[in-house]
């Protein structure tokens, strides 16, 4: 199936084309801005729908106008209107990276499969940004996701390949195989590292998320994600003890590392991983 950057020439005169983008663009800010407060009121049991937006510190209603992602914190130079109280500058950069991966994604891959990726992306993100504030993840998003990955497995079977269309079983096997294997191999990590290093090696959210990841990617995108973001883990928790800002045993959440490795494989880890797989194959052949 062709990606929007495929059909954009067909569908809209070449003039009008980047509009279309920064209308995709302004969409995943509005998205983006509905994730923060997401990340800030699932941890704590707070409906997403009700109240509407209002400020922390004094409760107050933001009105829309003072609630235009990135805009409105840039105006005001990041402080609350109604009380000045600091607004942390991470709300704008949440609006901001899914302003720049709504259009990313719909360039990438065929509408549909855009549209489902920007679902997995934001679920993500917000996955990470709540184990990076409370060391947790929600099993709304955790086993939730995995759920909705493997009933998009079966109304949207080329999410695990284009040979798969039509094909809604084995659309919702290649999934329910990504979330199986996903969970189990994590699952032994947690055991066996957990035993070896007598305390929690990590948290069971982190093995959950990985279901719902492989649910979404597939068996070989698991694999990926394990492989790089144990190499991410421990290059940051290196870091971090390099620069004496942790020390030796300090909690670090995985989370937001098998999420950023997810979205490696979406824009080209796959294939990368594919090469290398194969390259190895070629080597193992000539040794054998």
């Amino acid at each position: 199936m062709p990606s929007l950057s495929d059909l954009l020439p067909a569908l809209f005169p070449q003039e009008l084309a980047p509009l279309f983008l920064v209308g995709l663009a302004l969409a995943g800010a509005c998205i983006g801005s509905f994730l923060n407060v997401c990340i800030y009121r699932i941890p704590l049991g707070l409906s997403v729908v009700t109240p509407g937006s209002h400020c922390h510190a004094c409760g107050r209603a933001i009105p829309g106008w003072w609630n235009i992602p990135v805009v409105s914190w840039l105006l005001l130079r990041g402080r609350a209107k109604c009380c000045g109280v600091r607004i942390d500058a991470r709300y704008a950069v949440v609006e901001a990276a899914m302003g720049i991966a709504f259009p990313l994604l719909f360039l990438r891959f065929p509408p549909l499969l855009a549209a489902v990726y920007a679902l997995f992306v934001s679920g993500l993100l917000v996955a990470s940004l709540i184990d990076i504030d409370h060391f947790i993840i929600p099993d709304r998003l955790s086993i939730g996701g995995a759920l909705v990955g493997l009933g998009l497995g079966a109304l949207v079977p080329t999410l695990h390949g284009a040979e798969l269309a039509g094909k809604p079983w084995a659309g919702f096997n290649h999934a329910l195989g990504g979330a199986f294997l996903g969970g189990f191999l994590l699952w032994v990590v947690v055991v066996v590292g957990s035993k070896a290093l007598k305390k929690e090696a990590m948290g069971l959210g982190d093995v959950k998320l990985l279901a719902g990841i492989g649910a979404f990617l597939g068996w070989e995108a698991v694999l990926f994600v394990i492989v790089l973001s144990s190499f991410l883990g421990s290059f940051f928790g290196g870091a971090m003890l390099l620069l004496r800002k942790q020390v030796w045993g300090s909690r670090i959440p995985y989370g937001p590392f098998l999420a950023l490795a997810a979205v490696v494989w979406l824009f080209g880890g796959g294939t990368l991983w594919r090469l290398l797989f194969q390259w190895w194959r070629q080597g193992m052949a000539g040794v054998l």
